[in-house]
């Protein structure tokens, strides 16, 4: 079996490890993950970034009317797939509302390695938006909230969203944005439901307790990166699938174990209560696909669950075309 991070690499490599029956787990949202018909060996494990888009464009079109009637949707967008997946679904979504005359997108680019994002901050808040979304990762997620706070942009913006894959609070903390903390005050984040495995809002969550220790044991400060929130919520559904795989007939081959992904209906701990952990063979390759919707409260350092949205086996299998950077 072969573990991936990141969606180009994935992209580059799931053709090959298909062909040769080689599980393949990945660490994105990418909505390519899900084509078991002609992918069948790979599982994405995180929520779509397609899934996510929708969620951000019926977010934005519920409450148009009291925003006055339109919306000017700034996002900075990172140029790569992950990048242009969320910038692209989120205008399919946009094309398909019965609103969509009273929503514009306006994007700018920076590139993944890009030290840092002003220049395109600046342009953005020139279109004086009353939505922003970071399509990024990373150290621009923070940023994101700096320059937001310092072009002036705050005060004029009716919700600024964060992308899930920075929702741990090493990326908006008081310590990461500066002075009391109240720059990302306010923030909203679709979450993917995972918990906030740095915030101490989870101090006594059993799971939680329970992961910061495993690491503990090994020398790892939890505290150091959100990326070890991911890995041992990562590293429990994978657990999951090898204990169930050991015990159907055969063992643990290469076969049951995807055949214990592809049949998994579990309580997940890593998630927020009300997000479902399930696929269903052919018809839903897709783990997680509810969320939370949370807002970032300065005063307590942590994300605020708002409401919980579930959408299980109702995204839509994907066949990745490539040259159109859309699904088929």
């Amino acid at each position: 079996a072969m573990s991936t991070l990141g969606t180009a690499p994935a992209l580059k490599t799931y053709d090959k490890l298909n062909q040769r029956c080689v599980p393949q787990f990945i660490t994105t949202g990418h909505p390519a993950w899900g084509d078991p018909v002609n992918h069948p060996w790979t599982t994405g494990m995180l929520l779509s970034y397609s899934t996510e888009a929708v969620l951000w464009g019926s977010f934005i079109e519920q409450h148009l009317d009291e925003w006055g009637g339109k919306a000017t949707i700034a996002a900075l967008v990172m140029n790569n797939d992950f990048g242009k997946a969320y910038e692209a679904s989120l205008r399919a979504y946009i094309e398909q509302s019965p609103r969509k005359a009273d929503m514009e997108l306006v994007t700018e680019v920076i590139e993944p390695q890009a030290p840092t994002i002003k220049d395109q901050m600046t342009t953005l808040g020139s279109k004086s938006p009353q939505v922003y979304i970071a399509m990024l990762t990373g150290t621009s997620c923070t940023q994101s909230i700096t320059e937001v706070a310092e072009n002036g942009m705050k005060e004029q913006l009716k919700a600024a969203f964060l992308p899930s894959v920075c929702k741990a609070s090493s990326f908006v903390a008081k310590d990461k944005v500066g002075g009391d903390g109240t720059a990302s005050d306010g923030w909203w984040i679709v979450g993917g439901g995972l918990k906030d495995f740095n915030s101490a809002a989870f101090d006594g969550d059993p799971w939680v307790s329970y992961a910061r220790g495993v690491l503990a044991d090994a020398g790892y400060d939890y505290k150091a990166s959100g990326n070890f929130g991911w890995g041992v919520s990562l590293g429990w559904q994978l657990a999951q699938a090898f204990l169930v795989a050991g015990d159907l007939p055969g063992g643990l081959t290469r076969t049951n174990f995807n055949l214990a992904l592809r049949a998994m209906d579990m309580t997940n701990p890593a998630l927020v209560d009300g997000v479902q952990y399930n696929m269903d063979g052919n018809k839903d390759a897709f783990l997680i696909e509810g969320a939370d919707l949370s807002q970032w409260s300065a005063a307590d350092q942590s994300w605020k669950v708002q409401t919980i949205v579930e959408l299980s086996g109702k995204s839509k299998l994907c066949a990745w075309d490539a040259a159109a950077r859309a699904c088929a």
